[in-house]
């Protein structure tokens, strides 16, 4: 039972300021959070460990890589604004806010030393 996922996994229901886990017993910051309640999380917890922790661990892979994904894109439309947004000032059509935009851009360009 990896400790710091014992712990992710409490304080998805009991205030992680109520408690701190030694290893993977349980000590409680006041004894007023030593409720039958909390108790109860604490017991069906652990007794799912497994299946909870199987289920965090997919979810923060999951995000972890929708992380990079999104650090990715994020990359290439940094990549080609400037570009299109040249392209699309250029055309014949364009509204008037696209060509201000571009002209904006122009004038900070401009001040880059």
């Amino acid at each position: 039972m990896d400790a710091n996922i014992l712990c992710t996994l409490l304080a998805q229901q009991i205030p992680p300021e109520q408690f701190q886990l030694w290893g993977t017993e349980i000590h409680w910051m006041d004894e007023q959070h030593n409720t039958p309640e909390n108790m109860a999380i604490v017991t069906d917890v652990i007794a799912n460990y497994d299946t909870l922790a199987t289920a965090y661990l997919a979810e923060r892979e999951k995000t972890q890589n929708n992380e990079k994904v999104k650090a990715a894109l994020a990359e290439i439309d940094l990549k080609t604004v400037r570009s299109m947004r040249e392209w699309i000032a250029k055309q014949p059509d364009v509204p008037q806010f696209a060509k201000d935009y571009e002209a904006q851009a122009e004038v900070e360009r401009g001040k880059l030393k």
